[in-house]
């Protein structure tokens, strides 16, 4: 069990890498391809197409073929599709190489989330070490890219993730596909193993669903357009080199992994609610004040805090919908990813053409806009709360 948590430690850190490498190279790919920021917006709209088709894909492969071959084949995806990008094709085969790459990562993060949240007996630590693992390389990916951007070859990022992607390919062949458990037959038992007649489910509010659908679509959408287009607002608005504006995602990617260790203590002190809310306020404010600083030094701070005050909420608010929405576990956190993973597509495209056709200034007041509309969702979430509960009283009393 410990080596395949080692494992999909190993292969969430490849997956880190290859989520944030457009956006980390996003300036350069820009101006070698000659392109504007719309084409940024739709190579990133490509990359979560191709994840939000991994993600619907995985279930049904891995009743054909069992988890280890639906790992590699993910893994095989990114590879082809970070090895092709290194030889930097023309512009339209970039963009179907997105869609491959999404594909690739979406099917490797879902299958494996999955697998382990079957067998491990601590599934929330076996769940945090890979969301540390995935921080990590979503932190170090920046940091290589600005390395290889100031050498001038900065297609070697790519090629980078595909060695990677090698070095995990060839661990699951070898490894983890004679690992206890991970044999076809095991998978397909476990999944008619509960045959036995489940608790009876909460009704699910459609209203109050909406509302977290849409407070999801907003912070994913949100989080996924910081981490593409901040080194290009950075290069944009404080005119600095490529390579530096870059180190923004960095400092964003360091403190979300610092946050992520404290969300869930900070969370289960001051009520989940309170925490959204709190987060939420926090990220807005600072992002407002990012146009108005004049330092790069300053609008890096500002970042440091935005990473921080965003950190737990994507985590925090699928704990408190399945809290909210007790006895449908499944059912709300699939509804939820996959609302996230459309805003992750979505709201990168609009704020690609943003930046082509407004300042960079104005760009920033409508992602902050976005998180300010997470607090109106939360408020409504509350007020359905609120409402339930007061009937549940009224029929409790007249009965």
């Amino acid at each position: 069990m410990k080596r395949i948590v080692w494992l999909s430690c190993l292969a969430y850190f490849l997956v880190g890498l290859a989520t944030v490498a457009f956006g980390a190279l996003l300036p350069e790919l820009l101006q070698v391809y000659d392109k504007s920021y719309s084409s940024g917006g739709q190579l990133v709209f490509a990359q979560f197409a191709g994840f939000f088709l991994g993600v619907v894909l995985t279930p049904r492969l891995t009743v054909l073929f069992g988890y280890p071959r639906t790992i590699w084949l993910g893994m095989l995806f990114l590879v082809m599709a970070q090895a092709s990008l290194f030889f930097s094709p023309i512009w339209a085969l970039v963009i179907i190489l997105a869609v491959l790459n999404g594909c690739g990562f979406g099917m490797t993060q879902t299958a494996l989330g999955t697998y382990l949240l079957e067998i491990s007996d601590q599934a929330a630590v076996t769940m945090s070490r890979l969301e540390v693992a995935f921080g990590v390389g979503a932190l170090f990916m920046p940091m290589i890219s600005s390395v290889l951007i100031a050498q001038a070859g900065w297609e070697w990022s790519f090629g980078v993730i595909a060695v990677l992607g090698l070095v995990n390919l060839l661990f699951w062949s070898r490894k983890a596909m004679n690992a206890p458990g991970m044999d076809s037959s095991s998978i397909h038992s476990s999944l008619t193993i509960d045959v036995t007649p489940k608790s009876k489910k909460t009704p699910i509010p459609l209203a109050s669903l909406v509302y977290f659908i849409l407070f999801v679509f907003l912070y994913v959408g949100l989080e996924t357009s910081l981490v593409n287009f901040l080194p290009s607002i950075f290069s944009k608005h404080f005119s600095i080199h490529a390579s530096n504006a870059s180190l923004s995602v960095t400092l964003f990617w360091v403190a979300m992994i610092i946050g992520r260790f404290f969300s869930g203590y900070l969370a289960e002190r001051v009520r989940y609610n309170r925490f959204l809310l709190l987060s939420a306020i926090g990220a807005g404010l600072c992002l407002v004040c990012m146009p108005a600083v004049k330092h790069p030094i300053h609008a890096f701070a500002l970042v440091l805090l935005t990473g921080l005050f965003l950190s737990g909420i994507f985590a925090i608010l699928i704990v408190y919908a399945n809290s909210v929405f007790e006895g449908n576990t499944k059912q709300i956190t699939s509804i939820l990813i996959a609302s996230g993973g459309i805003g992750g597509a979505i709201l990168p495209l609009f704020i690609g053409w943003c930046m082509d056709r407004i300042s960079t200034s104005s760009t920033l007041i409508i992602v902050a806009a976005c998180s300010f509309l997470l607090l109106g969702c939360l408020y409504m979430i509350r007020r359905n709360a609120q409402t339930k509960a007061a009937q549940i009283a009224i029929k409790n009393l007249s009965s």
